[in-house]
């Protein structure tokens, strides 16, 4: 991954100097230092930093403020202001800009380590925000073109943004707000908080344009051969790492034939999906089995747990897109999963099978045509 690019504009070379000493030890690329506002705007326009730390007081005709409204009105770029002047007229001009922050000379390397994380991180997840919204309002738009049904389906997970949005908001309102007041452990667990956050937002995302496209057959069945025991392997070895030894997941499998014709990416989607929820839905210390083995015609890929069941009367609506049980609780999920394995096994003209019992578990059978490979 490539390191974070910095630019320092600071019109006192030594110190400069010494920011980037800092900036460095930190792991991050301090790309260039300049000390007036014109070499800011040409600097930053041909470079792109991921954040530049501005000084207010610069040599040239333009001031620290002005050079960051002119660069930000090229492109979207966190700015931290340097400063030795806190005067609140200063301060009220720089807050036209919308800062991500300031620091206040002199200063000592944790807090520029921390002003760059927090702004580094409000700063992602704002932008995630914008493409989550925008994402929402352009399904939305597509939905009403498309049918009541999709409509339906972005109404619901407009809905269920709202949580992660909510805390992503908090915590950038309380590192914006009352960063002074806050430690550096409170400011990272709010960092923490953003990101996990962001990720739900990400999994939610990708779990409603997957369900569209197959709700608008923009998925089509792309078969490629499969060793079936390397393919389970590649699904089960990152939920391994994953949990650790708080679960115990095994794998078997009884073919006469290691290869098949699969569509692996869908594949994928139908195993990780049910591998994660019984990993999700049973106690620490649960054993959760993969198993394949053949029935006539059919490659049966069996998923079982031991964890919390499901109750019969909601078996029916399993499969329905935003469905969650009702014993679920606190335990995080879009709704979406469930929906998109059975639209993926639909296109491999497979069936599925569910077994379950209330505080006993769950067993999951996808049967799989056998497209043999000779």
């Amino acid at each position: 991954m490539s390191s974070i690019k910095i630019l320092i504009v600071e019109d006192e070379a030594i110190v400069g100097e010494d920011i980037a000493s800092h900036l460095e030890s930190m792991g991050y690329e301090p790309i260039d230092i300049v000390g007036s506002g014109e070499e800011a705007i040409n600097m930053a326009t041909h470079t792109k930093p991921d954040l530049i730390l501005m000084d207010i007081m610069l040599q040239g005709q333009i001031d620290g403020i002005e050079t960051a409204n002119r660069i930000q009105s090229l492109f979207p770029v966190p700015i931290v202001y340097l400063t030795a002047y806190a005067d609140e007229k200063t301060l009220k001009r720089a807050k036209i800009t919308h800062p991500f922050g300031y620091i206040i000379k002199p200063f000592t390397p944790q807090e520029l380590k921390v002003t760059i994380e927090i702004s580094l991180s409000r700063f992602q997840a704002e932008s995630d925000i914008k493409q989550a919204l925008v994402a929402a309002e352009n399904e939305r738009r597509q939905a009403e073109e498309n049918s009541h049904l999709k409509s339906q389906y972005i109404s619901m997970a407009a809905h269920d943004f709202r949580n992660p949005l909510t805390t992503i908001k908090t915590s950038v309102a309380l590192l914006k707000y009352y960063s002074d007041r806050l430690s550096d452990d409170k400011k990272e667990k709010q960092i923490d908080m953003i990101e996990s956050a962001t990720k739900s937002l990400n999994e939610l995302l990708e779990d409603v344009l997957t369900l569209s496209r197959t709700e608008e057959s923009q998925l089509s069945l792309e078969l490629t051969p499969v060793d079936i025991s390397i393919f389970c392997e590649s699904i089960l070895e990152p939920l391994r790492m994953a949990v650790g030894d708080r679960y115990n997941l095994t794998f078997s499998c009884d073919l006469d034939i290691s290869m098949i014709y699969l569509d692996a990416k869908l594949m994928w989607h139908v195993l990780n999906n049910l591998l994660s929820n019984a990993i999700k839905y049973s106690p620490d210390g649960g054993a959760v089995d993969l198993s394949v083995f053949q029935d006539k015609s059919y490659i049966c890929f069996q998923v079982r747990d031991r964890g919390i069941g499901i109750d019969k009367g909601e078996l029916e609506h399993l499969f329905q897109p935003f469905h969650r049980a009702r014993n679920v609780g606190n335990i995080p999920g879009t709704g979406l999963g469930l929906a998109i394995v059975k639209r993926s096994v639909d296109l491999h003209e497979g069936r599925i099978e569910v077994n379950s019992e209330l505080g006993s578990g769950t067993v999951f059978n996808i049967y799989i045509p056998c497209r043999r490979v000779e």
